[in-house]
């Protein structure tokens, strides 16, 4: 089975529609990035809630990479050719949990949460309450019956229970590409030193309600994209191999 699902003709041709949409996604914007020029677009929403599903781990990040490379390069990115970075690790984590690899989600997180805490900056003053939303994302990855009631609500498409678990599947790919742009932020872009304090810590709240709407804008688009081609009858995404492993163990 995973073997089939590395292998599949129809994930390789689907993954480059799926970079082609989320790059014309992109010139639709949703809100700002508070005292910047930058906007989180369409392609955030899309990418963070049905990356993982349609594509599984393997060709998410693979779309991801070439989606971020190709953004890196249009007007409003900020960090450049390091953009790709983002929705490469997005991709990558929502795809291990979804798929219960939580053990190698697990390191990629803790890499990137490791990385920001090695940083001076990320002790000065109040900075450590941004880490908020990371803490979040570890329980959703490391509690067991939280993670495969995540996954298992995806797979099976219970439409009680898809929207909530597609929120939280979102939220580990959002801050997942939050927290990889935090790290290039501090480390690469010199966004690390008190002058720039004021465009975090006082931004709190701004991002947790733009973030969590984000999700649930995902969640919402999701749930309907995804019971859709269930009703349809179109076994050949991520999950289908997800459902048919799980029907072929039990």
């Amino acid at each position: 089975m995973q073997r089939k699902y590395i292998f599949n003709t129809f994930l390789q041709a689907f993954c480059c529609v799926w970079v082609a949409l989320l790059v014309i996604s992109t010139l639709f914007p949703v809100y700002p990035v508070l005292g910047t020029t930058v906007l989180i677009t369409l392609s955030n929403i899309l990418s963070s809630s049905l990356t993982a599903p349609l594509l599984g781990p393997l060709w998410g990040m693979i779309s991801g990479a070439v989606f971020g490379t190709i953004v890196a390069f249009m007007p409003g990115s900020s960090i450049g050719p390091y953009t790709l970075l983002c929705p490469t690790i997005a991709a990558l984590l929502s795809g291990l949990v979804l798929f219960n690899r939580w053990k190698a989600a697990a390191i990629v997180f803790l890499l990137e949460m490791g990385i920001w805490f090695a940083h001076p900056f990320a002790w000065y003053a109040a900075m450590p309450i941004i880490t908020w939303q990371y803490w979040l994302v570890l329980i959703f990855i490391v509690v067991s019956p939280l993670r495969k009631w995540i996954s298992r609500s995806i797979v099976s498409r219970n439409p009680k229970t898809l929207p909530f678990a597609l929120w939280c599947l979102a939220w580990i790919a959002r801050i997942g590409d939050v927290a990889t742009g935090n790290n290039i932020g501090v480390w690469v872009m010199s966004w690390g030193v008190p002058e720039m304090y004021q465009w975090w810590v006082p931004m709190t709240v701004y991002y947790a309600i733009a973030d969590s709407l984000n999700c649930l804008a995902g969640a919402l688009i999701g749930t309907t994209v995804l019971l859709a081609l269930k009703k349809a009858n179109i076994r050949v995404l991520a999950i289908d191999f997800l459902e048919a492993r799980t029907e072929h163990e039990s």
